[in-house]
């Protein structure tokens, strides 16, 4: 039991902090994507084209602003875990 005990590493606290800061912000997005689920999702009965062509833009660009921001903080979270791997305070899976 010892030996396992000489061998953990600490997480540091920034680290602790910097994950929790990354959550965050992809837990930013939760709002926003139930707008883009609510307009993409199947509608029954008729349609408002007009509508639906002058939201369509908008929400292109929510989409592409969330799929840009999510993208750069997936890299962001990789580089964490992977310093941590590298310094041997978690184990790669």
């Amino acid at each position: 039991m010892e030996k396992h005990a000489l061998c953990v590493k600490t997480i540091s606290y920034q680290e602790i902090v910097e994950l929790k800061e990354l959550m965050e912000k992809l837990a930013s997005w939760e709002e926003p994507l139930v707008i883009l689920e609510q307009f993409f999702a199947f509608r029954t009965g008729p349609i408002n084209k007009k509508r639906v062509i002058k939201e369509y833009y908008a929400r292109g660009q929510m989409f592409h602003a969330f799929y840009e921001d999510y993208r750069r903080l997936m890299e962001v979270g990789d580089e964490l875990v992977q310093e941590m791997v590298k310094a041997g305070k978690v184990e790669k899976f």
